[in-house]
């Protein structure tokens, strides 16, 4: 049931009450597709719990949210999913037209639990191994051939890590928001897990001579003839950077999934000898700023390029590489 923007009145005029059942959705977008669909799937849980014990889940009482989250923990569920799915709980509460159960839990009975489901449930962050320069120059050298399977599996790897691109953005990324340049390629981010709004940001990818990143792309885009004009209007291409091939290698028109980049990371670096365990998409955008950090490279453009909000995030790999300079005990350990 979606919210009303307004007390949708039967003396209101039918075309205002048209007007305002249309504004919905703009009403829902305040949400990601992603968040809406989590917390449909969070409440259809909580749905299922409730009904196995006999009690209602719409109002729910603030008890019985709390014995979810209970229940909930001692399954194996992290924390940080629980205080999503309580999010979702309070959500389709006040979507509905009901007071949340955290508005009405006076004796804070969901947030002394939570607190406690985090600290009896904590879970130590799994980060993922970076694929640093040489790193990915290892996993790009498992890829052989001239295929164009080979050529855009290459252009992956090395875009990704390159742009410290999250695997979304890779697998979203649109022929009309790459700009080639003298110096290498700019390429327009129009929206990412950091900016739901969509305002957008500029990254700047030299074409390098480890790597060569940008060399790789035009590879790809060539073979693939995706750097084409249509030979009829003259217009520019259009469409998904990184598309599908069929078994056969065939190009579509369709463009790859995320998921698509996570098994290319980790079927390049079980090839290389690495442990495909530690590796996912994310070493991908890890390794940049990983090796951007061993090279002492200026904090400031760091964040810029790799578009988090937080400065702390980002100095994290800093200080992770310079762990030993300057150390406190070098002197007389």
């Amino acid at each position: 049931m979606s919210r009303a923007l307004l007390p949708l009145s039967p003396n209101l005029p039918a075309d205002l009450l048209a007007e305002i059942e249309g504004a919905q959705e703009t009403l829902a977008a305040a949400k990601a597709s992603s968040t809406q669909k989590a917390y449909a799937s969070d409440w259809d849980r909580f749905c299922t719990f409730c009904e196995a014990r006999n009690v209602e889940a719409l109002p729910a009482h603030p008890d019985v949210v709390a014995l979810f989250a209970h229940v909930e923990a001692e399954a194996g569920i992290a924390p940080v999913t629980i205080g999503r799915r309580i999010a979702a709980i309070n959500h389709h509460h006040k979507e509905s037209g009901f007071a949340s159960p955290i508005a009405r839990d006076g004796a804070g009975v969901i947030a002394q639990m939570m607190a406690g489901v985090r600290r009896k449930y904590a879970r130590k962050k799994k980060q993922k191994a970076p694929a640093e320069a040489d790193v990915l120059k290892t996993m790009l050298a498992t890829i052989e051939g001239e295929g164009l399977r080979a050529l855009r599996d290459r252009a992956i790897l090395a875009v990704g890590m390159a742009g410290a691109l999250r695997r979304s953005e890779l697998a979203a990324m649109q022929l009309s928001d790459l700009q080639f340049v003298e110096a290498g390629l700019r390429i327009t981010i129009p929206k990412s897990k950091r900016d739901q709004e969509g305002h957008g940001q500029v990254i700047a990818i030299p074409d390098g001579r480890f790597i060569r990143p940008v060399a790789l792309l035009r590879d790809w885009l060539t073979a693939a003839e995706l750097d084409r004009a249509d030979p009829i209007s003259g217009r520019p291409p259009i469409g998904p950077v990184f598309r599908r091939l069929t078994r056969s290698d065939a190009l579509t028109i369709s463009a790859i999934t995320d998921k698509t980049v996570a098994r290319l990371v980790k079927a390049t670096a079980a090839a290389a000898g690495l442990d495909e365990a530690i590796y996912s998409a994310h070493s991908l955008r890890a390794g940049f700023l990983t090796q951007a950090a061993a090279d002492r490279a200026n904090l400031f453009k760091m964040k810029d390029h790799s578009r988090h909000k937080s400065l702390e995030t980002v100095a994290e790999y800093v200080r992770d590489a310079a762990m030993f300079d300057d150390h406190a005990g070098q002197d007389f350990l």
